[in-house]
């Protein structure tokens, strides 16, 4: 209809796998590893979701796949729909793999295990494309986005990967392709040959500059030197020479540098029959958390840019030979949308953008077309971790609940929050912790934190789950192996555990920013004082618990403490026990009759308190 904008839900076909990366040095115990999801086109859907939540206005991208059953299906599958994702085209199948994929940095490479996945020895005949990519009865549209990874992996999966082209081509889709050639899979001239007869119906083709380089090379293309720097304008008319030679409708290429100390220099091109449009005078700066994920978080800033609109699908009606640069334009500004989107993706740990939309177009706002952007420079930019640390501070009292009792648990968490509770810790020997952890996290106000605590060796390997979860910070009562570390990597704050002056300065040098005195009761706020007394001591941000009761709070926060826990003596021992038992009646009535009083004058005092800085 006239004047009613189009809506577009992006399909993306291809696998995700289960990929491990080594969080800890290998020992005598063995060697600790961060689980996770990744696949390039699963994550260009997320990434898009995570932007808009879908709903009437914002169609739900859909992932088509094929996973196993089983609770490894389960977590690829759940990472996608928890931010909204469509599986409803994704199949199933008992009895198989999944693909895993193992981090090697000592081999400075990654090991696939694939070959035996659900997704490699599919059925191509179940999926039927012409209804997958068919328009909605709403007027939705769909755009199929692929990657050159897909068609390497087996000949199931590349036939599907050609039917679904083929489809797409029929029923006039618009289809996007991020090349994405891993040589574990097989030789850019194979990959070459599959891709180079669909050219033609692509809205856009993505490459790195290293596949641009041996594509050139591969079709007799003179490139520059490797001593001619990427800024250098030869590198931008390689890209307009490719574009014009495929006859492809656009051509888009990622550029990067780094500088000694880490600080990415992020910029791209993008030629169609206009020129080059490039962000090259107006980079994005920034250091990323992660290596990983950034590729498909730029292609989810271009395609969200096509999808409202911001870049019409038509293409110019001009000479083909252009290869002019162009600062200002529609492409240019989807260029600056894809460099912004995957700094920031990089801004925190794993595959998976957490970019909002408001987040995004805050860090917009931050600069011009026309100037380069410096993530560390932006309103608001403080991290994730520097967040947590000013709200616990804030706070005073950390409630901690370790209980036995799930439901009980949850009431118990949400009523202190309407009590006054503005810091809760979910330990990770609860029952069924991810569910009360979860739970809090959504029903909390803006203004309270949530968190886990007890992380142990052996649960450090968890923490990713625990920020998707909406964890903000995680205790122990240790220092385990690489908990630092990947708190740092994942955006979370790290709050290990040590009792003396030089434990406690030891964790500070490792990048602790908060640490928990523990057992505090083995000590006495005059210590603590005594100990933050001494000038550089005094940069610790020390959180006492154990021993810390309703009593003592004000002991512990004018010996220099930044905040509190308190377990039952706060939140109750009823938590402890099953619902029904003798012991949790008796506890229940003891909160009943004396326990919320406490807890909410505990909570009202520290609220005055810290109302007077």
């Amino acid at each position: 209809m006239a004047g009613t904008k189009q809506l577009w839900s992006l399909v993306g076909f291809g696998e995700a796998m289960i990929r491990f990366a080594p969080v800890s040095d290998p020992g005598e115990n063995g060697q600790t590893f961060l689980r996770s999801v990744g696949g390039d086109e699963l994550n260009v859907c997320v990434d898009l979701a995570k932007l808009d939540t879908p709903d009437a206005t914002h169609p739900a991208p859909q992932w088509v796949s094929v996973l196993p059953t089983g609770p490894l299906g389960d977590l690829v599958a759940e990472s996608g729909e928890r931010v909204g994702v469509s599986l409803a085209h994704t199949k199933r199948i008992p009895h198989s793999d999944i693909g895993i994929f193992t981090v090697l940095p000592e081999l400075k490479t990654v090991h696939y295990q694939r070959r035996n996945s659900a997704f490699a020895k599919h059925v191509p005949a179940s999926f039927d494309w012409q209804s997958i990519l068919a328009p909605k009865p709403d007027g939705t549209r769909h755009w199929l986005h692929v990657t050159g990874i897909t068609p390497l992996i087996a000949e199931s999966p590349r036939l599907s990967w050609t039917l679904a082209l083929q489809a797409a081509c029929e029923l006039g889709v618009p289809v996007s392709m991020d090349f994405n050639h891993r040589k574990q899979l097989g030789t850019l001239s194979e990959l070459w040959a599959v891709v180079l007869p669909h050219l033609s119906q692509l809205e856009v083709l993505i490459l790195s500059v290293g596949s641009m380089v041996e594509l050139a090379g591969l079709c007799g293309i003179p490139v520059p030197s490797e001593a001619v720097p990427l800024l250098d304008p030869s590198w931008r008319a390689l890209v307009a020479t490719l574009r014009r030679t495929w006859r492809v409708r656009r051509l888009a290429v990622c550029f990067k540098t780094r500088d000694a100390n880490g600080l990415q220099r992020r910029w791209s091109a993008i030629a169609d029959a206009s020129g080059v449009h490039t962000t090259v005078a107006a980079p994005v700066y920034h250091t990323p958390k992660d290596e990983c994920g950034g590729g498909s978080a730029w292609a989810a800033g271009l395609l969200d840019c096509f999808m409202r609109g911001i870049v019409p699908l038509e293409s110019p009606d001009v000479s083909p030979n252009s290869g002019d640069d162009v600062a200002v334009s529609a492409l240019a500004i989807a260029a600056r949308h894809a460099d912004l989107l995957a700094a920031m993706c990089q801004e925190s740990a794993g595959d998976h953008s957490q970019v909002t939309r408001v987040e995004f177009e805050a860090a917009l706002s931050g600069g011009t077309m026309q100037t380069a952007l410096c993530l560390s420079d932006l309103p608001g930019a403080e991290s994730e971790e520097k967040k947590t640390l000013r709200a616990l501070k804030s706070c005073g009292v950390l409630a901690i609940l370790r209980a036995k009792n799930t439901d009980a648990a949850v009431e118990r968490g949400l009523e202190l929050i309407a009590l006054g509770c503005k810091a809760i810790e979910v330990t990770l020997d609860t029952a069924d912790w991810r569910r009360v952890l979860k739970t809090l996290a959504e029903q909390s106000p803006p203004d309270v934190v949530v968190g886990v605590g007890t992380v142990m060796d052996d649960t450090v390997a968890c923490l990713e789950e625990i920020k998707a979860l909406g964890g903000k910070f995680a205790l122990s009562p240790i220092n385990p192996i690489g908990l630092i570390p990947e708190c740092k990597r994942l955006g979370l704050l790290a709050v290990p555990s040590g009792l003396s002056s030089n434990e406690c300065w030891d964790l500070k040098r490792q990048g602790a920013q908060m640490i928990k005195l523990f057992h505090a009761g083995q000590v006495t706020a005059k210590i603590l004082k005594s100990m933050l007394g001494v000038t550089p001591l005094a940069a610790m941000n020390i959180m006492p618990s154990g021993g810390v009761s309703p009593d003592n709070v004000d002991e512990w926060l004018d010996a220099g403490a930044a905040i509190v826990g308190m377990g039952s003596n706060l939140a109750g021992k009823d938590i402890g026990f099953p619902t029904g038992s003798v012991e949790f009646d008796k506890a229940r009535a003891a909160w009943n009759e004396t326990g919320r009083a406490t807890a909410e004058a505990v909570f009202a005092k520290v609220a005055a308190r810290y109302a007077k800085h």
